[in-house]
């Protein structure tokens, strides 16, 4: 192909800039990688100075919070510099190629002059050979950091914590008190209050769903969906719709027999209707609740239903189809005989409350929000128990009883659908490509800090009064200081994540899309303990039960067990 003077012009730019953007790039990671080998954020001079003054004084409460700022800064250099080096990977990679293509394509359009002077210097021959030497040496420079940047990334030491830091903050309670845990029931999406801590200890950390290890058993479906199980004493219970079905199903959680199987349509003022969704979801997102003599379910056509545990049809509702892009996935809350209802549709978006006996509905409170894809949350802030939604644009609290709106702060917006992280102290709201943003609570309410690091699409992030952890929609995980928003480790796991993050006897749950669960301590310095398949794509939140975790895949329901 023949190029004119101008194209080639254009051409030698941008190899000139490419080629200097590589050079630069390959030269600052390369002195990077040796800074963050040898240096440990620890080791500040001002940081070792102030703790041989705690050291002499450890009672002394304003040099341990010393200590930690210190701490948090260091630490927060530390993985900025590392997260320079792990983009800066990429992006010489895209530079060096850059670079190639347009020399490639310069080489390839200039003629070959020829000399009128045999005893004069051949000046073309003498541009090529220094083009040449360029090309070799941006190359090898190149070469040498994306093999620092990707083969001694791995071995990059951690940024490690100090001993200061872990006296001090063990001092605060690390699960709000509000929370009632228990052992054996998991009653709603996320657990208990649908903030993503469950109770109980003793979960298996590994497993092989393909192979039988620590799988107690493992059922088919007869009707898909996305939503999560719940459980309440021996009995799990789950949804699922198609073919014109709405189906819930009760399991007897220790042998994955179906006990009983309840319609979620046919009764009076039903509807049959399927409104336009996106294709993986369906109709069977949201995920129902349950307490101790009912349970209750609601589908993408607005059908709401209410069975005791032995299979009868309390009451049925429809409480109008609802109009969406992706998918009705708003799930239900139970508290104090009162079921809770986040209606989000394009013509209308409200909270309501129904009586859990009888179906009536005690009240509804319209929101002005946009129309949203997450799901209310049960937390209590100044001692008075509140239905938390994160909404688009503005976080919003209401009074379970009369569902009069407490406070309304700004939260997120765009493709809002992860739910909130709450703790004893704060809640905290994100959305994909906007931000994670950390607010205290309440009419005098405000931002505490935001972050735009780490977003989550689909899987809500999961709070206690010292961390938050977060996994994203491009399988990145991260755990923020959750009173400052430091950064305090990340880690890449390749596949994407779509359930939700669970802290469970003291490790965190990443159920990824793949159906790998990756199980880390629950603390602020990365501790993998495992990584263990189910054999199936999954996008749905485990359940915790007696040492047995539930698992729903695209096909099967998983119940997880070393006994």
């Amino acid at each position: 192909m023949k190029f004119s003077e101008k194209d080639i012009r254009i051409f030698k730019g941008i190899s000139l800039v490419s080629g200097i953007f590589t050079l630069v790039i390959a030269v600052t990671m390369i002195f990077s990688l040796i800074q963050l080998k040898m240096i440990s954020p620890l080791d500040s001079p001002s940081l070792q100075s102030v703790k041989e003054q705690f050291d002499r004084d450890p009672d002394n409460r304003d040099k341990a919070e010393q200590v930690r700022a210190i701490d948090l800064m260091a630490r927060k250099a530390y993985f900025s510099s590392r997260w320079q080096v792990e983009t800066g990977s990429y992006l010489l990679l895209a530079g060096a190629i850059i670079f190639v293509l347009f020399q490639q394509l310069v080489a390839g359009s200039e003629k070959p002059g020829r000399s009128l002077r045999p005893d004069k210097p051949d000046i073309d021959a003498e541009r090529i050979k220094n083009r040449r030497y360029l090309v070799i040496s941006a190359g090898a420079v190149t070469i040498v950091a994306v093999i620092s940047s990707f083969v001694l990334r791995k071995e990059l030491p951690a940024p490690g914590r100090s001993s200061v830091i872990a006296e001090t903050t063990e001092q605060h309670a690390v699960i709000a008190e509000a929370i009632q845990l228990s052992d054996v029931n998991y009653p709603f999406f996320r657990g208990e209050g649908s903030r993503g801590i469950a109770g109980g200890t003793g979960f298996a950390t590994e497993w092989n769903g393909t192979e039988g290890k620590n799988i107690k058993w493992k059922i088919a479906l007869p009707r898909p969906g996305k939503s999560s199980p719940v459980i309440w004493g021996n009995k799990l219970f789950i949804t699922g719709a198609g073919n014109g079905e709405f189906v819930v199903y009760c399991i007897d959680k220790n042998t994955g027999e179906i006990l009983w199987t309840g319609a979620g349509s046919g009764f009076p003022g039903s509807s049959s209707e399927e409104p336009e969704s996106d294709a993986e979801a369906g109709m069977a997102v949201p995920t129902a609740a349950v307490s101790e003599n009912e349970v209750c379910a609601i589908f993408g056509n607005g059908n709401l239903v209410c069975f005791d545990h032995d299979g009868k049809l309390k009451w049925g509702k429809n409480i109008g189809v609802p109009m969406v892009t992706y998918a009705f996935s708003s799930s239900l809350l139970i508290s104090d005989k009162l079921l809770f209802v986040q209606y989000d549709s394009q013509d209308k978006r409200s909270l309501s409350g129904f009586d859990l006996n009888t179906g009536e509905q005690k009240w509804e409170t319209p929101r002005s929000d946009r129309a949203v894809n997450s799901s209310p949350v049960l937390a209590t802030f100044d001692g008075q128990l509140q239905v938390l939604i994160n909404g688009n644009p503005n976080v919003s609290s209401y009074d379970p009883v009369d569902g009069k709106e407490l406070w309304s702060l700004p939260g997120v917006s765009g493709d809002v659908a992860t739910s909130l992280a709450v703790n004893s102290k704060m809640v905290y709201a994100v959305s994909d490509y906007y931000k994670l943003n950390a607010l205290k609570p309440g009419r005098n309410g405000s931002t505490v800090w935001e972050d735009n690091t780490f977003t989550p699409d689909v899987s809500s992030p999961v709070a206690n009064d010292r961390y938050l952890f977060v996994t994203t929609g491009s399988g990145d995980a991260a755990c923020y200081n959750a009173e400052t928003g430091d950064t305090l480790w990340s880690h890449y796991f390749e596949n994407p994540f779509y359930a939700s993050t669970i802290i469970a006897d003291n490790k965190v749950w990443m159920l990824d899309r793949s159906g790998i669960m990756h199980i880390v301590e629950a603390g602020g310095i990365l501790k993998i303990i495992s990584s263990s398949p189910i054999g199936e794509n999954t996008d749905c939140t485990p359940a915790f039960s007696e040492k047995k975790i539930y698992i729903r895949g695209r096909e099967n329901l998983y119940c997880i067990s070393e006994n």
